[in-house]
């Protein structure tokens, strides 16, 4: 990815006069037009407009926490096992998970006051894992293992709907529905704690590893663009949404709803590049139910460890071309750094989060 990335930067920075009309392609405006990568939805279209775009993010994940407070694996280990009878405790522990997630979008404006949007993903996770001997004790079996999984995730279809101007930009409304296409019953074979022997049939991997959420979810939002001159010529933004869950899905159990606030500012730095500041916030409850086919002792495997409280920083660079092959194209990078974490249960803490995002409007 960072060669990738390193190579498509050089091309737009070779370009001599790089400049791309705003959400509405009605007049030329500064990189600064778009919100940064990661916030969905955040700005509309004219009758007859259309929009496609390609992320790819990658998250990473290291060590366990309980509420704000990191964790040993002897502290881990410590832990009951919620799963079964026997072992009491848990006895194996994530070290580190990487996912990553690619998303394809589109939209299309029928006309001037509703603009649709439908998304789908693919995504790859990529967990380390230690196993410890017996049913209890700290003795480490040898070596790690890798757990791995990929697949279609949900499908998200919705639309945005124009709302009115306030002095120094508008705001628009949005609502979605997120269609459970992601798998929930993917399977590997862990090596488990009796001998440290690699499992001889297929499990049902704990929650984190599935591709979806099983259930039916509403997706509404309000998001508010504007700029501010007396700032210095400043782009600034902000959205409130939600995600909330309709169902209980085919394994008995449902995710938490989950609410989140952001904000953000950017900053042209030249005719063809700008620089974002963005600031989140989110809160998800703890799932409702639980997988009985879930039953390994693992952290991740414990409906109680789900949810929490959220905050990240994140700082961005967008490029926008207007001449050549890549005029109308806009690239963009954002770096997620996480400020805060409370998590319900005994989860994984997450570290940075790097997305690269192409977009390119008809």
């Amino acid at each position: 990815m960072t060669q990738r990335l390193t190579r498509l930067t050089a091309a737009i920075l070779t370009l001599p006069s790089l400049s791309l009309a705003d959400e509405t392609h009605t007049q030329t405006a500064a990189p600064e037009g778009h919100a940064p990568i990661m916030v969905m939805g955040d700005h509309m279209h004219q009758a007859g407009e259309y929009m496609v775009s390609l992320r790819q993010m990658n998250m990473r994940m290291t060590g366990n926490i309980s509420g704000t407070n990191k964790l040993s694996d002897a502290q881990v280990l410590g832990q009951p096992n919620d799963n079964a009878m026997m072992p009491a405790n848990l006895r194996v522990v994530p070290q580190k998970m990487d996912m990553e997630m690619t998303m394809l979008g589109a939209m299309y404006a029928p006309n001037d006051t509703i603009t649709l949007l439908a998304m789908v993903m693919q995504i790859d996770n990529d967990m380390v894992l230690q196993s410890y001997q017996g049913m209890m004790g700290d003795t480490p079996c040898a070596s790690t293992f890798v757990s791995k999984t990929s697949g279609t995730g949900d499908t998200i279809i919705g639309a945005l709907f124009r709302g009115g101007a306030t002095s120094n930009g508008q705001w628009h409304s949005g609502l979605a529905v997120s269609l459970p296409t992601g798998a929930i019953d993917k399977t590997g074979r862990p090596m488990t704690p009796m001998g440290c022997a690699q499992a001889t049939m297929d499990m049902r991997l704990p929650y984190p590893m599935q591709m979806g959420s099983g259930s039916y979810e509403l997706k509404p939002s309000l998001t508010y663009t504007g700029d501010w001159q007396k700032w210095g010529g400043w782009r600034v933004g902000a959205q409130a949404n939600a995600t909330l869950r309709l169902n209980d899905n085919d394994e008995d159990y449902r995710l938490g709803d989950k609410f989140e606030v952001q904000g953000w500012a950017m900053k042209n730095l030249t005719p063809y590049a700008s620089a974002s500041l963005r600031l989140d916030a989110s809160h998800q409850g703890k799932m409702d139910g639980c997988d009985a086919a879930i039953s390994l002792p693992v952290p991740t495997a414990q409906s109680r460890s789900s949810g929490g409280t959220y905050a990240n920083l994140s700082l961005g660079i967008n490029f926008i071309g207007q001449s050549g092959m890549l005029r109308d194209h806009r690239l963009a990078l954002e770096y997620v750094m996480p400020v805060h974490q409370d998590a319900n249960g005994v989860q994984m803490k997450r570290d940075e989060t790097l997305t690269l995002g192409w977009q390119k409007a008809f």
